[in-house]
Formats: C-alpha cells, structure tokens, sequence
C-alpha cells in the first residue's frame, strides 16, 4: 500500500465517519414544550367530553321528565289544562340550554 492508497483512505475515513454532535437544547426544550401542550390539550379535551356527557345526561333526563308527565296526564284535562305552565317550562329549558352550554363561556 503507497503513501497516495493511505492518503485516500484517510479521506474515506474522514468523509464517511459521523461527526462528533453536541445536544442541540434549544431543539430539545422546544419539543418538552410541544410535549407539555399536547397533555394539557389532551386533559382540557377529556374534560370538555366528561362535562359534555354529563350536561346532554341531565338534558335528557329533563326532556323525558316532560314527556313523561305530559304523557301521564289524563286525556279529558288537555281541554282544560292550560297550557301557559308548560310552555314557561320550556322557556326556562331553553335558557339553561342557552346559559350552560354556550361556547363562549369557557375560558
């Protein structure tokens, strides 16, 4: 092997050999706070879909409760019940859905 094949493979060794790396930490800090958004994201979501669930619950429950007793009352009192009560009811149904699950209000 001449001088010129060890100069050649050095070069080869020089060009093909990874470079020494120092950590690049202001890479590592911007992905721990990708990181740390995401979970929090992750929990205000999981949140959001718990609350959800138990607001269209006690929605429900209070459309069947409705249905139920205009469903129990007796046919013969429909020409004499008023129907202002029911109505209000509704009302106040429709405010609550309008206060409680507008999109607005959480911060």
């Amino acid at each position: 092997m001449t001088d010129e094949d060890r100069h050649i493979d050095a070069r080869l060794v020089a060009l093909f050999t990874a470079p020494e790396l120092t950590p690049d930490e202001t890479f590592v800090a911007r992905v721990e706070r990708v990181l740390l958004a995401e979970r929090k994201i992750a929990r205000a979501r999981q949140a959001a879909w718990r609350r959800f669930g138990v607001e269209s619950l006690a929605s429900a429950s209070i459309v069947t409760t409705f249905y139920l007793l205009w469903r129990l009352s007796p046919e013969l009192a429909l020409d004499t019940m008023p129907i202002a009560p029911a109505a209000a009811a509704v009302l106040v149904l429709f405010l609550w859905f309008g206060v409680e699950l507008r999109p607005a209000a959480r911060s």
